[in-house]
């Protein structure tokens, strides 16, 4: 069985700045939706998965609040434009009887990883959907990442298995945690080792492992005595900023993979939601027609259009 889990929150944010403004008939923002959508159907033609689920943040803080405050302390807000469209997007999903994930006191990343494990455990494949770099870590044998990117103002999808990051990266995907431990994540606040870069912290963890291995040899590693200082005074952030970055494959998400489904196209409410939307491109690739009630209202406006002809 081959499952396909998608980051809601990230893939919505991407999809935002890589589509157009777009709005439905009432004026409602769409174009983070419209793109959301675009994506799924893409992926669901190429990846054909049996079964497809998507995981959301909570608004409520997470374990990695309690044990750093300063977590994404300067992350923006969410563009009011952009926060309107998750409940349409919810509302879309369910209508097309996909399942939804979310876990109080963790993030999507942890969902991504407990789904993942779980499907590696019953050696089923998993394909993450993703457009952020912290799950690369979560790539195995079982599991690949379909990475979603911004460019130019478009959207697309890069593939990412074992021999695609080594070759990229120079070291195993589990290493992307000893990487971020080193050189931080300003985008979550993470801190990482004061004075050691991107490019510093490649090369530690290319010529060295984990941060593990590198403290664990300090004094006899062949690198520079300035780099060894700030590693030795930075000890405690890199400690702390392992922890942050590592995503908790072990989150209690209560799911088997052979639970979630494909997605339902004949929802009878599905044509209705997409119209009020103006996603006319997924009526027709999805063949869909009215229900019963839309197709009696379109009956009565067509009648009062001949007789007031």
């Amino acid at each position: 069985m081959k499952l396909m889990i998608l980051d809601g929150n990230s893939i919505l944010n991407r999809a935002y700045y890589g589509v157009r403004p777009l709005t439905a008939p009432d004026g409602t923002p769409t174009n983070a939706v419209y793109g959301f959508m675009t994506i799924l159907q893409k992926l669901l033609e190429e990846e054909a998965p049996d079964a497809v689920c998507v995981a959301f943040d909570l608004p409520q803080p997470t374990f990695r609040h309690e044990m750093y405050s300063g977590y994404k302390a300067r992350r923006k807000p969410m563009p009011d434009d952009l926060a309107i469209q998750v409940p349409i997007l919810k509302k879309l999903l369910d209508a097309m009887k996909l399942m939804r994930l979310e876990a109080g006191g963790y993030e999507a990343d942890d969902i991504l990883g407990a789904v993942s494990k779980k499907c590696g455990a019953a050696g089923d494949d998993c394909v993450i959907v993703t457009g952020d770099k912290d799950s690369f870590q979560l790539i195995t044998e079982t599991t690949h990442i379909r990475h979603v990117k911004t460019r130019l103002g478009q959207t697309e999808t890069i593939e990412y298995d074992i021999p695609r990051f080594t070759e990229e990266y120079g070291f195993l995907p589990n290493l992307m945690i000893d990487l971020k431990a080193l050189m931080g994540d300003p985008s979550d606040n993470i801190p990482g080792v004061k004075g050691i870069g991107e490019k510093t912290a490649m090369d530690l963890v290319r010529r060295f492992g984990s941060i593990d291995k590198i403290y664990g040899q300090l004094p006899e590693l062949d690198i520079k005595d300035s780099i060894r200082k700030k590693l030795m005074e930075g000890e405690a952030q890199a400690r702390l900023s392992y922890s942050l970055a590592r995503i908790d494959t072990d989150a209690p998400v209560k799911m088997r993979p052979e639970d979630a489904g494909r997605a339902d196209f004949t929802s009878p409410g599905l044509y209705d939601l997409l119209n009020s939307l103006g996603f006319n491109k997924f009526i027709a690739q999805w063949q869909l027609t009215p229900g019963e009630k839309a197709a009696a209202q379109a009956a009565r406006d067509a009648l009062d259009y001949i007789e007031g002809a």
